[in-house]
């Protein structure tokens, strides 16, 4: 009996030892439970800070860079038609250098090509008659008129003395007023001519080559005042619309690589016509402007146009160059602190060239980056630390 009540009481023992073994190992999975979702939400929290959106650019980058701010503020901003146009020269800006006699063509230098500057009055081309073949045209048709009108002379004295018929007499006036005319549309017989620029511009075509043979009236070369141009907007039929509301313009030039945007105001132009019919075949209406060349606008190059049309109060825009763009979306940077940034993505409207009109991501008041936009976005690129990758 009492052997069996000291078993009884060892294996109450032993199920308590074993109750306390099994609650102790769900403590240890418990706490060892605790710690792995301490651990992990302590290296979310350090993932969050380390993933923040600010951009710590120092006052020394910004210095190094110009870095610009502006404070966002509505404004004025025009309705605008983005197309293409050309740049031509105005009307009675050109002049044309004509032969006045038949010759052999020299250029007066070795310099004379197209687009070299010459001023009104430089002798461009000499024509020497002396060369050719048959003689010098002048100098035949200038002997031919004083023998006529001898011949006239002659004849007017016998048909006073009525030798000669009146018939007779009118025939000979006939051939003298031909022949003087000839010679003078060929002018003087002199065997070399020089021929001058009446304008001042630049060589805009060279019609001819040294040792050519020209004759009288044939064009040498024209001449382009480059200083006084026009612009020719070509406006597509979607765009009929705004044509009466059209003022003015800004453009870029095709060939300008580093983007500069002109503006017709600010180069004294002005608005010349805008058609009222487009042509046949491209259903296109022009719309000119005339403006003063500033010196590097090449007459004859294609540009991209943005014509201006009636001016909207309360608009938000920023400068062209606050604006990156990256797989399709656009960003801005703001600045949020001293020395600290953010990019916000932002939705654009229009643009006129030099601002662009932003619909959504900003509001009045936020400090934009005008100028730098591009080195504080490499900058927010060099702080990413890379995937699997920890300080």
């Amino acid at each position: 009996m009492k052997i069996k009540h000291i078993s009884m009481c060892m294996a109450a023992i032993a199920a308590m030892s074993l109750l306390a073994c099994h609650g102790a190992h769900d403590d240890h999975d418990h706490n060892h439970d605790h710690d792995a979702d301490e651990h992990e939400t302590t290296k979310a929290d350090a993932h969050d800070e380390h993933g923040t959106d600010d951009i710590h650019f120092t006052d020394a980058q910004a210095k190094a860079c110009n870095l610009k701010v502006e404070t966002l503020q509505p404004s004025t901003f025009a309705e605008v038609v983005h197309v293409s146009g050309r740049v031509l020269p105005a009307q009675g800006a050109e002049a044309t250098v004509t032969a006045t006699m038949p010759g052999i063509v020299s250029f007066t230098g070795k310099s004379l090509t197209e687009g070299v500057a010459v001023n009104a009055g430089k002798t461009l081309f000499v024509i020497d008659a002396q060369q050719m073949a048959d003689g010098n045209p002048a100098a035949v048709a200038q002997s031919e008129a004083k023998a006529a009108k001898l011949a006239y002379e002659r004849a007017k004295k016998l048909a006073t003395d009525h030798i000669i018929s009146q018939r007779e007499l009118e025939d000979a006036r006939q051939r003298y007023e031909a022949a003087s005319a000839t010679a003078k549309s060929l002018g003087s017989a002199a065997q070399r001519r020089a021929m001058s620029t009446p304008i001042s511009g630049y060589i805009k075509n060279l019609l001819v080559k040294p040792g050519d043979y020209v004759s009288a009236g044939q064009a040498l070369a024209t001449v382009t005042q480059s200083r006084h141009v026009q612009l020719r907007a070509d406006v597509p039929e979607r765009c009929y619309g705004m044509l009466p509301r059209i003022v003015s313009a800004n453009f870029r030039m095709a060939y300008d690589s580093d983007h500069r945007i002109y503006s017709i105001s600010e180069l004294g132009g002005r608005l010349v016509s805008k058609g009222k019919a487009s042509d046949t075949d491209d259903f296109f209406v022009p719309v000119i402007f005339e403006f003063n060349n500033s010196g590097d606008i090449v007459a004859g190059s294609f540009a991209e146009v943005y014509l201006l049309g009636a001016q909207r109060s309360g608009v938000l825009a920023v400068p062209s160059a606050a604006v990156t763009e990256a797989q399709g979306l656009f960003f801005v940077y703001v600045q949020t602190g001293h020395d600290v940034y953010r990019r916000v993505e932002v939705k654009t409207g229009a643009t006129d060239g030099k601002r662009i009109e932003i619909l959504g991501g900003l509001k009045a008041g936020d400090k934009v980056v005008t100028q730098g936009a591009t080195q504080v976005r490499l900058a927010a690129s060099a702080s990413v630390v890379p995937e699997g990758h920890h300080h």
